[in-house]
């Protein structure tokens, strides 16, 4: 069957082809565009400690190892502070036992716990962290 109005076969085919070229400059750009910069974030955390009186210093949600190194140290009250266990996007465990401390990291706190507990040799949590989003 064909349309009594001249040019109409012709206009329909071109509407569809614009229809389609544009559904697909849409989609190619939603496909090829990255995601923005803020869409994902690592937070880095660090633990210090001293040995010697067992004091503590925590920091979390930094924007590299050294910034919360530096941090975690700053806010241990003991001189002898040293930082015993960095991670990224995960948590941070130390424990204790009558003859050693131990430190462990992971993904989530119970993995970092575990760790911390297997090098102590057993005993219990003493001090643990996670950054945003974990734990």
């Amino acid at each position: 069957m064909r349309s009594t109005r001249p040019g109409f076969s012709r206009r329909v085919t071109v509407l569809a082809a614009s229809v389609a070229a544009t559904a697909c400059a849409l989609v190619g750009t939603a496909v090829a565009d990255p995601a923005p910069a803020h869409a994902y974030h690592d937070y880095y955390g660090a633990l210090a400690l001293s040995p010697s009186t067992g004091s503590v210093g925590r920091a979390l949600d930094y924007g590299s190892y050294a910034a919360a190194s530096a941090a975690a140290t700053r806010v241990c009250p003991a001189d002898d502070c040293r930082v015993v266990a960095q991670f990224v996007n995960g948590c941070g465990a130390i424990a204790s036992s009558p003859s050693y401390w131990g430190y462990g990291t992971g993904s989530r706190l119970y993995t970092a716990q575990a760790n911390a507990l297997y090098y102590a040799g057993g005993g219990s949590i003493y001090y643990w962290g996670c950054t945003s989003g974990h734990g």
